[in-house]
C-alpha cells in the first residue's frame, strides 16, 4: 500500500513537472513570436543601358556596394512589320568582371502582333539571340544567375507567348529562365501556365496608363502593389517584384489616349495640343512598402528589383542617397536650405541637403531693416517682388524645377544701399 501511495505521488509530481515544462515552452514560443526580426530581402537593380558610358561604369561599382546583384540589358528586339531587328547593348564585360557583382541578363522584346509558332523564323531568332547572350557572357568570364525575357505581350496572346518561352528555355538550359509579367495578366487563365513554363517570374508593379486626371500621378500605387503581390503568391511560383525609381512625362491626345512617354532615353516630339502629365515615384511610399515586406515577407517573394539603377547622367531617376534610404526601409530625409553668398550684392540660392529630390515650388523672403534694396533680379524660373527692406523670390508656376540631393540652384541677387551683414534675415516655405 505504501508503495502504491509513493508511486501515485511520483506520478503527480511528474504530471506537475510536465505541465510546468509545457507552459514554459508555450510562453517561450510566444515570446519568440513577438520578436519580429527583419527578414533578409535581397534587392537587385536593373541596369537598363544600351550605351555604357563612364557614368554607367561608375554606377556598376556603386551597385556592388549597395545591391545584391544587377540585371543587365543585353539586347532589344525591335520590329519593322514582321521583320526583327536586334540592337545589342555595348556591355563593358571587362569592367563587369572586375566589379564582381552577381549578374543576370535580360532580352527585351518590343511589342509584336504576329503569330507564335514553335519552329518559325521568329521563334528561332529569339532562341538564338537568347543563347548568344548567355554564351557571350560566359566567354567573358561572367557566370549569370538567370536570363530574363521582357515582353509586353497582349493578354490575348499569352498562350502564344508560352510557345516562345518554352523554346527559349530549351535553348539556354540549364540556365534558369525568368519572365517579366504585368499585373493585368494575373486574372488571365493563361497566366499560371505561362509562369510555370519558366523558373520564376518578375511582377512589374509600375506603369503609366491612360488618364484624364489633372494632378501628378504615381507610377506605382502602393495599395494596388500589395494586392497584386498577394495574388502572385497563389501561383506558388517564385517571383520578384520590380519597383520604380524614375519619373516620366506622358503625352495624351484629346480622347485621353496615351501617345508616348518622355524618359531619360526617349524624348518624343508630341503633336500640337498634346496634354502632358507628370508621373513620379514617391520614395516615402516605396520605403514603407519595403519595410513592410522586410518585416513580413510574402510567400514565394524572392527579392525586389529596382528599375532602375541610378546613373549620374540621368535626369529623371533617383540618386543613390534616395535609393539607399528606401532600400533600408527608411523614408529619405527631406531638407532644403537657403544660402547667401557675397556681401553686396548678395547672391541667394537653395541647396538640397536631404536625401530625396525636391520640387522647387516655394518662396524665399530676404528681409533687412538696416539697409534698403536698390536693385534686384530673379534668375530664370523665379520672380521677385521688392519693397524698401524686403525682397520675395517666388518660383514661377510654369517652371517645375527638381533639385536632386546635394544640388544647389541660384534664385537671384540683391543689392543694398549698404552691406546688410548679419541683419539680413532669410526665410522660406521650403
Amino acid at each position: 500500500m505504501e508503495g502504491m501511495v509513493g508511486m501515485t505521488l511520483f506520478r503527480l509530481k511528474l504530471v506537475r513537472f510536465t505541465a510546468v515544462s509545457l507552459l514554459g515552452s508555450v510562453l517561450l514560443a510566444g515570446c519568440n513570436r513577438t520578436q519580429h526580426k527583419p527578414v533578409v530581402l535581397p534587392q537587385w537593380g536593373y541596369l537598363w543601358q544600351r550605351e555604357w558610358t563612364p557614368a554607367v561604369d561608375a554606377s556598376v561599382f556603386e551597385a556592388r556596394k549597395q545591391m545584391d546583384g544587377l540585371v543587365i540589358l543585353g539586347a532589344e528586339v525591335e520590329w519593322t512589320g514582321n521583320q526583327a531587328h536586334v540592337v545589342k547593348a555595348n556591355i563593358n564585360w571587362e569592367l563587369l568582371k572586375s566589379a564582381g557583382v552577381p549578374c543576370s541578363i535580360a532580352l527585351r522584346i518590343a511589342p509584336n502582333f504576329g503569330l507564335f509558332a514553335a519552329d518559325d523564323s521568329t521563334t528561332r531568332l529569339l532562341s538564338a539571340k537568347a543563347k548568344s547572350l548567355v554564351d557571350v557572357a560566359a566567354s567573358n568570364g561572367i557566370r549569370l544567375r538567370e536570363l530574363q525575357i521582357d515582353f509586353d505581350c497582349a493578354e490575348k496572346d499569352l498562350a502564344g507567348y508560352r510557345v516562345w518561352i518554352r523554346a527559349i528555355r530549351q535553348s539556354v538550359h540549364p540556365l534558369p529562365l525568368v519572365v517579366t509579367t504585368l499585373p493585368a495578366w494575373l486574372n488571365n487563365p493563361e497566366f499560371g501556365p505561362l509562369v510555370r513554363e519558366s523558373d520564376a517570374f518578375v511582377l512589374q508593379v509600375h506603369s503609366v496608363r491612360g488618364s484624364k486626371a489633372d494632378a501628378p500621378a504615381r507610377l506605382c500605387d502602393v495599395a494596388s502593389a500589395r494586392a497584386w503581390v498577394r495574388k502572385a503568391t497563389r501561383f506558388r511560383v517564385p517571383f520578384s517584384v520590380a519597383l520604380p525609381t524614375y519619373s516620366c512625362s506622358a503625352g495624351y491626345n484629346a480622347e485621353g489616349k496615351l501617345i508616348s512617354l518622355a524618359m531619360d532615353s526617349v524624348q518624343p516630339s508630341w503633336p500640337p495640343n498634346t496634354r502632358v502629365l507628370e508621373f513620379s515615384t514617391d520614395p516615402d511610399e516605396m520605403a514603407m512598402l519595403v519595410k513592410e515586406w522586410q518585416e513580413m515577407r510574402p510567400a514565394q517573394l524572392r527579392e525586389i528589383i529596382w528599375y532602375r539603377v541610378p546613373v549620374a547622367t540621368d535626369l529623371r531617376n533617383w540618386r543613390w542617397p534616395t535609393l539607399s534610404a528606401v532600400m533600408s526601409g527608411r523614408k529619405p530625409v527631406h531638407r532644403l536650405e537657403i544660402l547667401q553668398e557675397g556681401e553686396n550684392p548678395v547672391d541667394l540660392s537653395i541647396r538640397n541637403t536631404g536625401e530625396a529630390d525636391e520640387q522647387l515650388n516655394s518662396a524665399v523672403a530676404a528681409t533687412c531693416n538696416a539697409s534698403s534694396v536698390i536693385a534686384a533680379d530673379a534668375l530664370p524660373g523665379w520672380t521677385v517682388h521688392v519693397t524698401s527692406n524686403q525682397a520675395i523670390f517666388t518660383a514661377a508656376p510654369e517652371h517645375r524645377m527638381r533639385l536632386p540631393p546635394g544640388a544647389k540652384r541660384q534664385i537671384g541677387w540683391l543689392r543694398y544701399d549698404r552691406p546688410p551683414g548679419p541683419e539680413l534675415k532669410l526665410a522660406g516655405n521650403l
